[in-house]
């Protein structure tokens, strides 16, 4: 097993590469959903995930190991080399905040152009990111629904920046939560899951992390 990817390679330049952060604790298939809803709908050339040690704003969220996380990964987009994984949070100092990363990612890829994904709850929350104002400033973000968080014109006069609302992107209804939950009461939800192949796996994981 891989202790974490590699990170994408910088090759063709004046790529349009959106970055899609989150522990993916784990991947499941409405992520999927929408990371090639970005790549189909042209809305950039490629999308990288972008696997988070923890979210700064989940405080107390015990994921499965990044390493594991990271294979789990590679395996859910073997073949399509439009979707990549980009482990650099693994080696950067903490605490990781979105926009140092990016920074981190523009010096290593200095002609490719960097756009955020984000969930409608993340926008709700964002001013309460780090820096949030010059991440604002220095990328384009691309929010999709989320049930129960709308974006309404409020919240957008609210904020400065380049924000673009996916209004026809696909909803995520399930989280990694109930997949983790479901997996651990013995519920079958292999189909909800990234990589149906590797259930048996992801159920092993996890119930050694929660025995641990």
């Amino acid at each position: 097993m891989p202790s974490g990817g590699s990170f994408p390679e910088g090759q063709r330049e004046g790529r349009q590469v959106c970055l899609y952060f989150g522990s993916f604790n784990p991947l499941h298939r409405a992520h999927l959903q929408l990371a090639r809803y970005m790549v189909e709908r042209g809305l950039c050339d490629e999308l990288w995930f972008v696997l988070s040690p923890l979210n700064p704003l989940k405080e107390g969220l015990r994921p499965l190991p990044f390493a594991w996380r990271a294979y789990y990964l590679q395996q859910s987009i073997a073949g399509d080399d439009r979707l990549c994984l980009c482990p650099i949070e693994e080696i950067l100092p903490e605490p990781h905040y979105t926009i140092r990363t990016i920074r981190a990612l523009g010096m290593l890829h200095p002609t490719t152009t960097f756009s955020l994904l984000i969930g409608g709850d993340n926008l709700g929350v964002i001013t309460r990111w780090y820096d949030y104002e010059r991440l604002l400033r220095e990328v384009r973000l691309y929010v999709y629904p989320r049930p129960d968080y709308p974006i309404g014109e409020e919240l957008l006069r609210g904020l400065s920046g380049d924000i673009y609302i996916c209004r026809d992107a696909p909803e995520i209804q399930l989280a990694a939560t109930d997949i983790r939950r479901a997996a651990l009461e013995g519920i079958d939800l292999r189909e909800e899951t990234a990589c149906p192949e590797l259930w048996e796996e992801l159920v092993a994981q996890l119930q050694e992390l929660d025995t641990n």
